[in-house]
């Protein structure tokens, strides 16, 4: 037997907080993963975004589900759609739509952010203009 410690079947997680990066987001915003894995193709997080900071545009390759869990949030498509959001709400983005999301004006909001597939920027060169 390895003297390695086992890390146990069920455990809470409880990830460091980190700055996320300026060049995808718009006002303080701190990050939380949920896997120590950078390899996945599912990603998961919790997003803590501060006085109405939100993503900026972007797109995933795959679906994307956001559940919010504190404060007021929103989540708007590109076209036009715009959610308020409220502690307890789901909402599902379908791959390749243009959005963003995070905290309504003035507020501020935690979210877990369930993610399939690469993700693309406003500003990289696959964005679609």
């Amino acid at each position: 037997m390895s003297d390695e410690k086992q890390r146990p079947s069920v455990r809470r997680v409880e990830g460091p907080k980190r700055p996320a990066p300026e060049a995808w987001f718009e006002g303080r915003v701190e990050m939380e993963p949920v896997h120590d894995g950078s390899n996945l193709s599912v990603r998961q997080g919790r997003v803590h975004f501060h006085d109405g900071a939100r993503t900026k545009w972007h797109l995933h390759q795959g679906d994307q589900v956001l559940y919010f869990v504190s404060g007021q949030g929103m989540v708007e498509e590109r076209q036009g759609v715009l959610l308020e959001c409220e502690v307890g709400d789901i909402v599902h983005v379908d791959g390749g739509i243009v959005h963003r999301h995070g905290a309504r004006e003035g507020t501020s909001t935690v979210h877990l952010a369930i993610t399939a597939g690469v993700t693309t920027w406003e500003g990289d060169a696959a964005f679609p203009s």
